[in-house]
């Protein structure tokens, strides 16, 4: 009986401590619900805050007087480093005249395609959103190739990798009907073209009253930069999809030195989109439609298939590159990668 008994109660108490582990596996496993935490993530998703470029635009520039055009993609592709063998060939070995431009060979073009992830399957899409005009390439038939940014001359010899720009030769005589310069053209390497088949509006500025132009709040920011500012003249610009209001500000010389764009839903009024381009070290404002002449700094439209609409075009960079505005509440900003040696 002792034994018996003895056995019984080691067998409850295994099966005691066994259950207590149990609850304290399942404890660990099922984590509890951190209600704070859940309220901070619910307040930054209500934030408008940026996100990331979701898409690689670039852009095109002539070589000197040539047949050729070039599709720079160093923004992309960084090849700073001297000791990367892989990147570029020895430059000090190449004759000056050789050294200037040249194409790529088997080995420096498939490093280039990997770092970039770019297929040879893939495909070039240049689209002059002014001319309404489409270009494709498909990269395979593209040659690869470097070339010396504006900003190297002979004296720098011997060159070094970050003298220049990587990217696609494109012939120029399948760009013909394009904008001078290329000036309005944008690009894109992938898969399948991003660009809508709907035509973008330049826009048509038209004078307003000041009071015309919706009140709404200036951020804090904006309102210090504006501090020692007055309006200027108000303009607006409708679609059947948005009203556009811009207000000029002017500094002391009656200049301009700011605009507010502000872009709202024709139909409720709402404010969807709300920007400043201001001057400062590397930016001005750019003119507005046909101030300067007859080509136009200012669009908007359906660009991409899959985004919403977009406007673009008020500012001139020095330093930097130029943006497109998403018109939604993400508030997108999408830079181009412009390669901006400055």
């Amino acid at each position: 009986m002792n034994i018996k008994l003895q056995t019984l109660l080691a067998a409850t108490a295994f099966l005691f401590f066994a259950c207590n582990d149990k609850k304290t596996i399942e404890t660990q496993e099922t984590p509890a619900v951190d209600k704070t935490a859940a309220v901070e993530n619910d307040t930054i998703e209500e934030e408008s805050a940026p996100r990331k470029e979701s898409i690689n635009l670039f852009t095109v520039m002539q070589k000197d007087s040539s047949d050729i055009a070039f599709v720079s993609l160093s923004d992309i592709y960084p090849i700073g480093d001297e000791k990367d063998t892989l990147a570029l060939p020895n430059l000090e070995k190449l004759e000056k005249n050789d050294a200037e431009y040249f194409t790529f060979d088997k080995i420096y073009r498939k490093r280039f395609l990997s770092k970039t992830n770019i297929s040879e399957n893939d495909s070039v899409f240049i689209l002059d959103y002014a001319k309404n005009k489409l270009a494709s390439f498909a990269v395979k038939n593209l040659k690869t190739a470097a070339m010396l940014n504006g900003y190297s001359s002979s004296d720098d010899i011997p060159y070094h990798n970050f003298d220049y720009m990587i990217g696609f030769e494109i012939n120029k005589k399948f760009l013909n009907g394009f904008s001078e310069y290329y000036r309005d053209a944008l690009v894109y390497v992938g898969k399948e073209n991003p660009f809508s088949k709907e035509r973008l509006k330049p826009i048509a500025w038209k004078k307003i009253a000041k009071k015309d132009y919706p009140s709404k709040t200036m951020k804090n920011e904006d309102r210090v930069l504006l501090k020692n500012t007055v309006a200027g003249n108000t303009y607006l610009f409708k679609t059947d999809s948005y009203n556009y209001f811009l207000q000029d500000y002017l500094d002391d010389h009656k200049i301009i030195y700011a605009r507010r764009l502000l872009v709202a839903d024709s139909k409720t009024a709402a404010i969807i989109i709300e920007k400043l381009y201001s001057q400062s070290e590397g930016t001005s404002p750019a003119p507005l439609n046909y101030e300067d002449g007859p080509d136009a700094n200012q669009w908007t439209g359906k660009l991409f298939k899959d985004k919403p609409q977009v406007v673009f075009g008020f500012l001139y960079e020095s330093f930097g590159c130029p943006g497109i505005s998403i018109i939604d509440k993400s508030n997108e900003e999408i830079y181009l990668q412009c390669d901006n040696r400055h």
